[in-house]
């Protein structure tokens, strides 16, 4: 992994308009919830974060970003993103645990670690993946706040296949994967040339289980 570094120099150009959302910020008055199958589900909610691009810019200057390494074809690459993490509810920063008190609330969860990708640009990317907290918890939550420019985020089923879901946060958009997602679906976001600048993803876990995510999706 490489060392901590300076602060990113990455672009993105937000709205004269940025934070003058006429929507509650941390509202879910807007949410979605769309099932995926049987046991999956994803609730969406525009804008959560009306403010979004004082926080990209604040998350910019004080995590503790990363490149990290991973071994593929008997050599070690680079991610292609910079990620920062805090392990423990503890260490989060009061920017993120303002995001995760009223989530952890809404869901019934206890949100104890935070893992933020950066993609720089349109090169920066994230393969077909789903979360490893798969491995500890039968039904886990994945929450993912979505800063700056949009960026494609695409769903398929873990047994692989066509996109079934396409979806494109950024500017603050909430995402929220339950029930079965992480066991039963695989998400990616992909290379995109037509991307518009920086995307930062906030992304929010639990490692104990709350009650049940049929209440909390009912919610």
């Amino acid at each position: 992994m490489e060392g901590v570094g300076a602060r990113p120099d990455v672009h993105w150009q937000g709205s004269l308009f940025d934070g003058l959302d006429a929507r509650e910020r941390l509202s879910f008055d807007g949410l979605r919830h769309e099932p995926l199958d049987e046991r999956s589900w994803i609730d969406v909610v525009p804008g959560w974060v009306p403010d979004h691009a004082a926080l990209f810019d604040r998350l910019l200057e004080i995590a503790p970003w990363q490149q990290r390494t991973r071994e593929m074809w008997e050599r070690e690459v680079l991610e292609p993103r910079l990620v920062a993490s805090w392990s423990t509810g503890a260490e989060l920063p009061p920017e993120v645990r303002e995001l995760s008190d009223p989530l952890s609330e809404r869901y019934g969860v206890a949100i104890d670690s935070c893992l933020v990708n950066l993609y720089r640009d349109g090169s920066d990317a994230v393969a077909w993946h789903a979360d490893t907290v798969r491995k500890v918890l039968r039904d886990p939550l994945v929450l993912t706040v979505s800063l700056g420019a949009r960026r494609s985020f695409l769903l398929r089923p873990a047994t692989g296949g066509p996109v079934v879901r396409r979806y494109a946060p950024g500017e603050g958009d909430l995402i929220v994967m339950g029930g079965a997602c992480q066991h039963e679906w695989h998400h990616t976001v992909p290379r995109e040339r037509s991307a518009s600048g920086a995307r930062m993803s906030i992304t929010l876990r639990h490692s104990r289980p709350g009650r049940s995510t049929a209440t909390a999706a009912a919610r």
